[in-house]
Order: C-alpha cells, then sequence, then structure tokens
C-alpha cells in the first residue's frame, strides 16, 4: 500500500472512527482501523462488530493493499502533523510509515486478514430523509434508551412505520421501564419503504446515527430485521441490529386523564435543578404537591435537609402530591422545544403524560416513584 491523501480528510474519517472502535477487548484488532487502498481513494473502517464506520476519501494511490493500525494512535499523529498531505506507505511486518514535511513515524500494526469482514447489506429498502428530521426525533428518545445491557430488549430505539389517517409516519420509542418516549414524524417517501415489522437499534449505534444527522443535509436510511444502514456524503455506519421482542409500549400510555397542569417549559426546568440539589444522588426524588394554580416542588433528604419551591402553574382537577425522579423531567425539558409542556394524570399512582404543541407527533410517560 502507498499513497498520499490530504491531512483533513484523513483527520476526519479517523476522528470519526474513534466513538466506534473498542479501547477495551479481549479481540486487539478491534481497537485497529483497517485503511484500505484502492483505485483513487482510501477507506478508513472500524468496528466493533455490533457498529460499523465506513468512510471513503479521495487520495493519489501509487499502489493498492490494507493494513490495520491502532485507531487512537494514528488519529493522534495525524492530527498533529505539518503540512496538507500525508504520505502513507505499509513496510514488512504489518508496520505503516507516514510522513508529512520533515515529520516520519513507523507504527506497528496487525494484519488486515484478520480484520473483521464488513456485514453484506445489499439491496436494502432505502428512505430519503433530512438530517435535521432524524437529529431531532433521536435527541427525542435517545436519554430513554435503558443503560442496564442485561435488559438488551431495552437497550436499543425502537423502529416503526405506522399509518394514521391515511398517511405513513415514522415512529421511534424508547423506554428504560421507568420512562417512555415516543415521536412520529411524516417522512416523504415512507409509504413505498418496506418495514413490515418493528427493528431495534443498539444504543451506542444510534449515538453514531446522531452525530451523521447532526451535520444536517439528506441522508439515506436502509433497514431490515438484521440491519440498520446510513449513508451520508463519504460515510456509510451499518449497524447490526437489537435481537429481542420490544415490550408492548402502547399498553402503558394514558388514554385518558383527569388532572392536568400546563407549566412553563423553562421555568420548571430552573426549579427542578435548583430543588433537586438536595436529593438522593442515586434516585434525585422530588415531590410535585399541584393545587389551584400552584406547583410546590418538594425534596427531602435525611442527610441534608429540606429544599423547596414553587411556581405557578394552570391546573385543572383535584389537588395532589406525587413523588418523581427528578432527572427524568430535567431530561424531557432539555429535549422539548415548547414554551409550556402539560402534565396530565389519572392519579398518584399512574404515570404521567407529557405534551407541548411546538414538539408535534411527541410525547412522553414518566412512572411516578415512592419517597
Amino acid at each position: 500500500m502507498e499513497l498520499t491523501v490530504r491531512k483533513e480528510d484523513l483527520a476526519k474519517g479517523l476522528a470519526r472512527s474513534q466513538s466506534v472502535v473498542e479501547r477495551r477487548t479481549s479481540m486487539p484488532i478491534l481497537s485497529n482501523v483497517l485503511l484500505n487502498a484502492q483505485g483513487d481513494k482510501i477507506t478508513v473502517t472500524a468496528t466493533d462488530l455490533e457498529t460499523t464506520f465506513v468512510g471513503e476519501y479521495p487520495a493519489r494511490v501509487s499502489g493498492p493493499g490494507r493494513i490495520t493500525v491502532p485507531a487512537r494512535k494514528l488519529y493522534e499523529i495525524v492530527k498533529e502533523l505539518p503540512g496538507e498531505e500525508v504520505y502513507l506507505k505499509d513496510k514488512e511486518n504489518s508496520f505503516l510509515h507516514l510522513s508529512a514535511g520533515r515529520a516520519t513515524f513507523d507504527l506497528v500494526g496487525l494484519s488486515a486478514e484478520d480484520y473483521p469482514v464488513q456485514p453484506e447489506y445489499g439491496d436494502l429498502p432505502a428512505l430519503t430523509m433530512p438530517g435535521e428530521a432524524l437529529s431531532e426525533m433521536i435527541e427525542k428518545t435517545i436519554f430513554s434508551i435503558s443503560q442496564e445491557d442485561t435488559r438488551f430488549n431495552l437497550a436499543g430505539l425502537y423502529v416503526q412505520k405506522r399509518k394514521k389517517d391515511e398517511s405513513h409516519r415514522l415512529r421511534f420509542v424508547s423506554t428504560d421501564g421507568h420512562r417512555l418516549s415516543l415521536i412520529d414524524k411524516e417522512v416523504e417517501g415512507l409509504a413505498a419503504f418496506a418495514l413490515d415489522q418493528g427493528v431495534i437499534i443498539p444504543r451506542k449505534g444510534v449515538a453514531e446515527m446522531r452525530k451523521l444527522a447532526e451535520e444536517g443535509g439528506d441522508l439515506v436510511l436502509m433497514l431490515n430485521q438484521k440491519l440498520a444502514v446510513v449513508v451520508k456524503d463519504e460515510v456509510r455506519l451499518i449497524l447490526r441490529m437489537q435481537e429481542g421482542a420490544f415490550p408492548d409500549y402502547d399498553a402503558v400510555i394514558p388514554k385518558s386523564t383527569k388532572r392536568k397542569a400546563v407549566v412553563n417549559r423553562h421555568a420548571f426546568g430552573e426549579v427542578l435543578k435548583r430543588v433537586s440539589l438536595m436529593a438522593t444522588d442515586r434516585f434525585q426524588g422530588v415531590r410535585l404537591d399541584f393545587k389551584d394554580g400552584l406547583l410546590e416542588i418538594v425534596s427531602q433528604n435525611p442527610d441534608l435537609g429540606e429544599g423547596r419551591e414553587a411556581l405557578e402553574v394552570d391546573f385543572e382537577g383535584e389537588a395532589m402530591g406525587v413523588g418523581f425522579n427528578a432527572r427524568y423531567f430535567l431530561d424531557l425539558c432539555a429535549a422539548m422545544r415548547s414554551e409550556e409542556i402539560t402534565l396530565s394524570f389519572i392519579d398518584e399512582q399512574n404515570p404521567c403524560l407529557i405534551k407541548g404543541e411546538g414538539d408535534a407527533g411527541f410525547l412522553s410517560v414518566i412512572m411516578p416513584m415512592r419517597l
């Protein structure tokens, strides 16, 4: 392998690979990136076997070839190299030679023959959608994905195609068993998109999708029961689907409620931040006391003391007091865009339903907790 590539392009690909490669692994080669020089481009590949990043960048290739080298160290070197171009050449015993200006490095690598084979995805159903729309859908659901890998069917984002009022909508759902987030969005071309059953995209893959979507512009989303592929410009993400059946989430969404509070989202979040300073670190439990025109938020900690603050709300229904994890509401306040949000309840034992007029197609459900 021998080639010359723009430093900016190579650094961009290596930067994107950093969050995909495994830091601690029983397979050392998963800490490496695969560099493949063919034709007039260099391909940078990183994988942890579940999430695969592939980036293609223009290069002047004198000799085709492949090699794998430590992803983190190569990125650190390339970032600091002088000049605008980098010269790469493989050497005996899987060494990679790099040079730019007067700087030269020889980096120990591993044979490309041992690198995992990239999953084949063939002709998957494809959907083109704006990056801004995908970014919003992920932003409003990613925080509810379970962090417990033992609950593997919850450790991902559930994706469905739904039909309502003669129009098709793309639905993202996430839950960790204590809260649920759901968003529907109309996407052009969705009617012809073949997604008969819901699929679960793993948490790490969702985070990588979000990074691509946040760059804006259109991207292509391809899905089947085994793989998700996201293509944007020179980048491809290939994600293996999470196995397992997603729970019947519709059963926990309240269909009717008896009490309703309309609260300013910003003010609600600020009060929660202050009062929850007195909550226990693990559960961050606070009590919401609703009565006519007023919401008082109270936090009691046997080791520290008590904090309380009130704010004005529009409240309909019988007065009530109910405990919640403040962190769940703070995550919601950060993700939503509505100036005012509506908190709806059946009673103190049932979950709270949250919506906002400025967040079309979105709802969240938060389970109460005992304090």
